[in-house]
């Protein structure tokens, strides 16, 4: 049984029914880094002596030192591995701790506000393909913005091979084997130009992309005929869909951002204004929801 903060978050990271274990690499990557931050600051405190005074206290030492955002990822993260401690070790410690946390409200980031225009859509697109010679970026900006997708859905993520997703396009970094997973493929795309996804929750999103004019559009120009012209047999038959033109494999999530920001920045685009925000519109922000389909 863990005694302290950090004994009980190396159970929380390893044990084989946790469900750290089930998250994606990319959340995982992301837990890890809060993760590590609470043990460097606090993984010596005892369990049993954490009141609620003390964590109010890590909060505000949380929310001095950064954003509320972080404060509130790092106090999140704190909930899950007492509830972990809780229900998967049983441990009236760890019961005590969450039952006290949940029971506590801390501030909370606001949601944002910000959102990529039509306008600055088009001259994202434009400028990436015809001043940088960028056109994965374009099309990549069109499957964002016509269909509300976020990067991740549009240009996938590379993973650990080690990771269960399957997939067929393998990379090799510092004698690191690395697998390509997430990302749209051409094999999603069928006769009829109807894009069928997995979403998070394994339901299937379809989406005509006749009625996604930007899309329709970069893919003519990928194929380099007209929309008229333009059937499924001038497009790739398998593989992702958003290469880098120069490595010929898919984008790395850091490469591309640092891409897809100087075409921004050339364009005038704010820097509050993000690659996130592509897959928003005026409208979804105000209402807080995403649209799934066209």
């Amino acid at each position: 049984m863990p005694d302290t903060v950090g004994e009980l978050i190396e159970g929380y990271r390893n044990d084989p029914q946790s469900s750290f274990r089930k998250l994606s690499h990319g959340v995982r990557v992301k837990h890890e880094r809060l993760l590590a931050r609470i043990t460097r600051e606090h993984g010596h405190r005892s369990l049993k002596g954490i009141r609620a005074r003390d964590l109010v206290a890590w909060h505000d030492d949380w929310l001095a030192k950064g954003k509320i955002a972080a404060a509130h990822s790092l106090m999140s993260r704190l909930r899950v591995v007492s509830r972990f401690g809780a229900t998967i070790l049983e441990n009236k410690e760890c019961r005590r701790l969450a039952e006290r946390l949940a029971e506590m409200r801390f501030e909370r980031p606001l949601p944002r506000r910000k959102w990529l225009s039509s306008e600055q859509a088009r001259l994202i697109r434009v400028k990436a393909r015809e001043h940088f010679g960028w056109y994965s970026i374009a099309l990549a900006q069109a499957f964002q913005f016509d269909l509300r997708l976020n990067q991740k859905a549009v240009i996938g993520e590379w993973v650990p091979i080690g990771e269960t997703e399957p997939s067929n396009v393998r990379r090799e970094v510092d004698d690191r084997q690395e697998k390509w997973v997430k990302g749209l493929e051409w094999s999603d795309l069928d006769k009829a130009f109807v894009l069928r996804r997995v979403g998070q929750r394994a339901s299937e999103l379809q989406f005509d992309l006749k009625n996604a004019a930007i899309v329709m559009e970069e893919l003519a120009i990928y194929a380099r005929v007209s929309i008229e012209e333009l059937t499924r047999a001038h497009l790739p038959s398998g593989g992702p869909i958003i290469i880098n033109d120069v490595t010929g494999l898919p984008w790395s999530t850091a490469e591309f951002r640092r891409k897809w920001r100087l075409v921004a920045n050339h364009v005038g685009i704010p820097k509050h204004v993000m690659n996130m925000d592509s897959g928003k519109s005026l409208q979804s922000a105000r209402n807080g929801s995403k649209v799934a389909s066209v």
